[in-house]
């Protein structure tokens, strides 16, 4: 029930709309009960009177044989194209309702999930989160047109047939009514059983999202070590698990609708018996055998509706499920409830007593303290594992500290709201991530209202202009997904384009320049020599030459801080610095 709640809960921005479409389900629901009608008035009246002097109910006069016919055949059409009518304007309605839920639901899912923190995303695969997102989020949706509106159509129906039927005859009726409690036994005993399936299936799929998505996105290092093969296989592995997932399901849906369609056809037939009887006695006229069965089948669809209805329910449901686990994941890295603003330029660093460990693992960082003055560049360096990019993602709250505070200017960053700390910073990764878009759309990624000129000038402090001139349309040219259009070092140079316009009072440097060429890497250490002389710099590197251009160094091993100093000055205490620096051939 509690899901039920949470699905209406983003419906009620359109109870109006709801409302309208309700009126015209029950309009829509006593245009169908007079369907048959026309056809009793033919069959008792009409055939029975060949030669004329019909008298039509609700109308004054007698009328001939082929008026009479002409009128019936008339209402007949009429009925059906205004029920037709009132009926569309219903099923647009609902659906549009429908669908503007399904955009709240996908729209707070995909926030939700973008503003989750980087724990999260690191547990999962990217691709499940897509699938939630596009696929299973459709069974708010379902859960409504397929669900609600079909059961208070079906319910309406229902009983006004039910209603209809009685006053012809309560024998027959009743007797209708004879399936329904083995109908409630096979809807029972089908839907946890289709629930279950509908779950196995979508996580199936899920699965062959994934092993697309991973294959595709690998597909250089896939080619280079002749392993399309084994993808294939690996793929149509996933592919045929959801095939048997999907198999079962179908079979069980076949089965359950083999089930249903057997006991109404019994029904059918059962009352078609009984009916006969009651003609032959002269209890029935032969019309109202046949609107009796004209009504029969209108109140077995709407009961065979129902039983459709509620395994389509338990599929939603099964889906339902695995958006709400997403929205009730707690945020990890939440946002304070009465964030305090930074001041303008915030510039300070300090970490005070810091630790941190990633959920079942061992401590990452160790009793870190130090402090960066604005304005000061600082090089972080260490072997594999010391903690260093660990360090660099605490400061835009990826994660938060297991342990003690980080401040900024005074201010703990948990104090902090995340969209606020995140606009004082600027951050330049190991490998520049570019988005599916224009080079100009890239470098103004973090600042979108900067002019043109604004942009140009950053490329031009980042050495990136007179390449981006030289590509097909300038700053207009497609970078193409995750910026495979432009090289390595092409791509580094945007991103610190993209820094440089972001113009932030702090900077974050992770591995610039490790992935390149010594003589790019040469350039692009200039560059950054650039950039880093006006924020507060924080560079984590291996590269020691690099380090060796900050203010100050600090020396990192298994999290813990063991040595801070100039270059020269660690160099020449000869400790882990000065190792680090003989096992990286720095010295040659």
């Amino acid at each position: 029930m509690n899901l039920v709640f949470r699905i209406l809960r983003y419906y009620q921005p359109f109870v109006g709309r709801i409302l309208v479409a309700l009126t015209l389900l029950v309009a829509a629901t006593g245009l169908n009960l007079l369907k048959p009608w026309p056809l009793k008035f033919v069959v008792d009246e009409v055939l029975r009177s060949p030669h004329g002097g019909i008298s039509v109910p609700f109308l004054a006069g007698v009328w001939s044989f082929s008026s009479a016919l002409t009128l019936a055949c008339g209402t007949l059409v009429g009925l059906h194209l205004l029920w037709g009518a009132v009926n569309l304007a219903q099923t647009y309605t609902l659906i549009e309702v429908g669908l503007r839920a399904l955009l709240r639901v996908r729209t707070e899912l995909y926030a939700y999930l973008q503003s989750l923190p980087l724990r999260f995303h690191d547990v999962r695969r990217s691709s499940d989160s897509s699938f939630r997102v596009a696929y299973d989020a459709q069974a708010i949706q379902t859960y409504f047109n397929r669900g609600f509106a079909t059961i208070l159509g079906s319910v309406l129906t229902l009983v006004g047939t039910f209603v209809v039927m009685l006053k012809m005859s309560p024998l027959l009726a009743f007797l209708s009514l004879g399936v329904v409690p083995f109908l409630v036994l096979a809807i029972s005993r089908y839907a946890g059983r289709i629930r279950r399936e509908t779950a196995t299936l979508q996580a199936q799929e899920s699965d062959v999202l994934a092993r697309a998505s991973e294959g595709l996105s690998s597909i250089r290092v896939v080619h280079a070590f002749g392993r399309e093969s084994h993808e294939v296989d690996l793929f149509r592995r996933e592919c045929r698990q959801a095939l048997e997932a999907n198999l079962r399901l179908s079979m069980t849906n076949v089965a359950s609708t083999l089930v249903v369609g057997t006991l109404l056809a019994t029904g059918t037939a059962f009352l078609l018996w009984a009916g006969a009887g009651e003609v032959a006695a002269g209890r029935l006229t032969l019309g109202d055998l046949l609107v009796f069965l004209a009504y029969l089948g209108m109140l077995y669809s709407p009961l065979e509706q129902l039983s459709y209805t509620a395994w389509s329910m338990e599929g939603a449901a099964a889906a339902a499920q695995r958006v709400f686990e997403v929205l009730d994941t707690p945020d990890e890295v939440p946002d304070p409830v009465k964030p305090v603003r930074l001041p303008a330029a915030s510039g300070r660093i300090e970490f005070r007593d810091v630790g941190f460990r990633y959920p079942r693992g061992d401590e990452v960082l160790h009793h870190l303290s130090f402090t960066v003055e604005p304005g000061e560049s600082v090089a972080v360096v260490g072997g594999t594992g010391a903690g260093k990019t660990t360090l660099l993602s605490l400061l835009p709250r990826f994660y938060d500290p297991t342990e003690g505070s980080i401040l900024f200017n005074g201010i703990d960053l948990r104090t902090v709201a995340k969209k606020d700390l995140r606009a004082r910073q600027a951050l330049v990764l190991q490998e520049t991530v570019l988005l599916n878009g224009t080079v100009r759309e890239n470098i103004a990624y973090g600042r979108p209202t900067a002019s043109f000129r604004e942009i140009e000038k950053a490329a031009q402090e980042a050495q990136a202009d007179e390449f981006i001139r030289a590509l097909p349309q300038g700053y207009h040219t497609s970078v193409g997904e995750r910026g495979v259009m432009v090289s390595g070092g092409q791509r580094q140079r945007i991103g610190i384009a993209r820094a440089f316009l972001r113009d932030a009072p702090i900077l974050l440097l992770d591995e610039p320049t490790s992935a390149l060429d010594p003589a790019t890497e040469k350039e692009l250490l200039d560059v950054l020599g650039h950039l880093m002389t006006r924020p507060t710099t924080l560079l984590v590197t291996h590269r020691l030459h690099a380090a060796h251009r900050a203010d100050r160094i600090l020396v990192l091993e298994k999290g813990r801080l063991v040595e801070e100093g100039k270059g020269e000055e660690l160099l020449t205490r000869k400790g882990a610095y000065w190792k680090l620096w003989q096992a990286t051939g720095a010295l040659k």
